[in-house]
């Protein structure tokens, strides 16, 4: 009976040991699995802090930077025997544009066309303030506008602007095809991109 009895209780320890061993399990099942979660809300934290600043720091690079760009092309018709090409721009950003190189060029029906003899088709503007208008002309064969004028030829004018920011850090750039639209006589933009390369077009 006696013996009986200590098995008895032998079974209970090894019931109440199995109970709380599995316990114990799950209590350590537990506390990993919150470990790994906050190993993972600790990443994603950092994550998130790192696009914020990197937004943000995107956000600043592009309100603290030039933008260069043109705002009208029109025939300036002043002498028909020279007609000329004025193109108006402007810096559009609210910080000066820095070591700016203009060059404007004339394309008729895909030719480049060189400038007359003492004219400039690239200029050195130096400091290009934001919002105040800024002007360049070229000038355009006559035989050339009377294609035009006529309809026989196409004329494209080509405006590239490589410029700095105030930090003289990264070279800027900026590069657009305006067509001319003889039944409405205008420029109309046809093209463009901001990516500078050695090549002229």
């Amino acid at each position: 009976m006696a013996e009986d009895e200590h098995q008895r209780r032998d079974r209970e320890i090894i019931r109440t040991e199995r109970s709380l061993l599995a316990r114990l399990g799950q209590a350590i099942k537990v506390a990993d699995l919150m470990a790994v979660l906050m190993v993972l809300a600790t990443f994603f934290s950092a994550y998130a802090t790192w696009r914020t600043a990197l937004v943000t720091s995107a956000i600043f690079a592009v309100a603290d930077r030039p933008f260069l760009g043109v705002q009208q092309v029109n025939f300036e018709m002043d002498d028909p025997a020279h007609p000329i090409i004025m193109v108006d721009y402007k810096n559009f950003g609210n910080i000066p544009a820095l070591d700016t190189i203009l060059s404007v060029h004339a394309v008729v029906d895909g030719k480049l066309i060189k400038p007359a003899a003492g004219a400039m088709s690239e200029i050195d503007a130096g400091i290009v303030s934001p919002n105040v208008p800024h002007y360049f002309y070229i000038s355009l064969p006559s035989d050339n506008y009377q294609a035009v004028a006529a309809g026989k030829s196409n004329l494209q004018v080509h405006v590239r602007f490589v410029y700095k920011g105030p930090a003289h850090l990264m070279q800027l750039c900026y590069f657009e095809r305006f067509a001319y639209q003889l039944q409405w006589n205008i420029f109309q933009a046809s093209g463009g991109d901001d990516r500078c390369g050695t090549e002229v077009f």
